[in-house]
């Protein structure tokens, strides 16, 4: 499905961004993200009130602080480490020469990590402009890659609060797909899809599952197109960009924009025919829709 009319879809639409880490959801999704808050776009190609535009809203699941590694530290945070404990600041310096660990120092450097993370997920969420962004920091399941009561309890207490603010409204979660490689990215898919059929039962609700570095969809998995032009892809490789932790190591704002040109240039092909498609597009996020299962009884005698 290609989504051309993407104004007339998401009218009145509550939209989660189930982000595992911080910058999942701008990885997987920005480019969607982009064209739903776009309040240009949406002024010029539509005459949906204010009001009725989907209400976007990112869910940070986990901290992401073993992302930030010492010598991004060292190199780009060494101010705010000192600023915390000079003595702090004295043994990462020396942690070079002696990797030995002292459990007090690194709880506080830990807590200097997911400070970072947090930082940057909140600039990403003003850079694409979502209502709302939610850092639950899921222990259990970042820690220990197993789902705890208390990580279950927070994520029901938090989607149930947003449903609650647009009661009549569909719902669309955007969460990783369940076949993605990283445990904690399978985790949180799982909690979500749980938490639809437990509390929701599927009504009013649907599923999107997004790419990853660690999952890319083969052509007959792609069920939703969503192109994205250069200003599209411009915001999305800002709020990537601004995970500076993460960019140190990894170009990701490089990896997804490839990505989405890759997508642009082959899904037409695919779609139309080879050789015969009229769909010309800059930039292309794909998505695959996750449904319940259908079971048919058999009845009792």
């Amino acid at each position: 499905m290609i989504v051309d009319d993407l104004h007339r879809a998401f009218a009145r639409k509550l939209v989660i961004v189930v982000s595992p880490h911080p910058d999942d959801s701008v990885l997987g999704a920005g480019g969607l993200v982009h064209r739903l808050t776009d309040r240009d776009a949406w002024a010029v190609q539509t005459e949906t009130p204010e009001t009725d535009r989907p209400a976007v809203y990112t869910v940070v699941m986990t901290s992401g602080s073993r992302g930030v590694d010492d010598e991004y530290l060292r190199r780009h945070a060494m101010s705010r480490v000192r600023e915390a404990d000079p003595a702090l600041a004295e043994y990462l310096a020396r942690k070079q020469a002696d990797p030995g660990e002292d459990p007090a120092k690194e709880a506080a450097l830990a807590e200097i990590r997911e400070e970072i993370r947090r930082k940057e997920s909140i600039a990403e969420a003003r850079i694409l402009r979502v209502r709302e962004s939610f850092f639950l920091n899921l222990k259990g399941v970042y820690l220990d890659h197993a789902v705890t009561d208390e990580d279950r309890a927070a994520v029901r207490k938090l989607l149930l609060s947003l449903i609650e603010r647009h009661a009549d409204w569909p719902r669309l979660f955007l969460v990783a797909h369940r076949d993605d490689k990283h445990p904690v990215h399978n985790l949180c898919t799982s909690l979500v899809v749980e938490f639809v059929e437990k509390e929701l039962r599927w009504r009013n609700t649907t599923l999107w599952q997004y790419e990853s570095p660690w999952f890319t969809f083969s052509p007959h998995q792609v069920e939703y197109v969503v192109p994205f032009d250069g200003i599209g892809m411009a915001t999305k490789v800002e709020a990537m960009a601004v995970h500076r932790s993460q960019e140190y190591r990894t170009k990701y704002s490089e990896v997804a924009k490839y990505g989405a040109q890759m997508r642009a240039e082959t899904f037409p092909e695919l779609l139309g025919g080879f050789g015969q498609s009229d769909y010309h597009w800059d930039y292309v996020e794909a998505f695959q829709e996750l449904r319940p299962v259908t079971i048919f009884e058999t009845p009792r005698r």
